[in-house]
């Protein structure tokens, strides 16, 4: 025979794993999206998107260069000194590690790896975040040669297993720590 104290627990236990259970889904609901900032702008590149600060000004399509399916750029004094880049199945692979090594090749030569780690991307779960330094080429509308770069690529892969990458260049100290992980807490794979 149960008891009227017993009964009592026994609900009481049942009605805080249900209001647990409901608090949970709640929490995971509101985690299915990325995060986008207040006043600024989404790059859709179509398989991936990505938020960008005020400042930054998206390329139109016939402007895009053959490394970005989009892109947002930050221009002073005629002069691109930041980038925002979204490309997608940037080469043929369905593993990760190999999309990874793939989009660190463009840093191999005088380029400094400076850390690896996984990250959570809104609708994909895992990616890998790469971060790196090197020089400034000089070359069309980018900063004078030689000035101290960072680069910091997102990696991973799409519901299809397809790769994509978005890729945040600019020079040393002119992108705040805050901003640079406003950017990447953006990044969402949307196809």
């Amino acid at each position: 025979m149960i008891t009227t104290t017993a009964r009592r627990a026994t609900a009481a236990a049942a009605t805080t794993a249900l209001l647990g259970a409901l608090v949970v889904g709640c929490g995971s609901e509101k985690s299915a999206g990325a995060a986008v900032p207040e006043g600024w702008q989404t790059l859709d590149a179509q398989q991936v998107s990505v938020a960008y600060p005020k400042g930054f000004k998206e390329l139109a399509k016939d402007r895009l260069p053959k490394t970005a399916t989009a892109e947002a750029d930050l221009v002073e004094g005629g002069k691109t000194v930041a980038r925002i880049v979204a490309q997608v199945k940037f080469m043929k692979t369905s593993d990760l590690d190999m999309a990874v090594a793939g989009a660190e090749a463009p840093y191999e030569i005088g380029g400094t790896p400076k850390g690896k780690e996984d990250i959570e991307v809104a609708g994909a779960g895992k990616a890998v975040r790469v971060n790196h330094e090197f020089k400034s080429s000089g070359e069309d509308d980018s900063p004078p040669r030689d000035t101290e770069m960072t680069a910091v690529d997102v990696v991973g892969m799409d519901k299809n297993d397809k790769p994509w990458v978005v890729r945040v260049t600019a020079p040393k100290g002119k992108l705040s720590p805050d901003d640079l992980d406003k950017i990447i807490e953006s990044i969402e794979v949307t196809g």
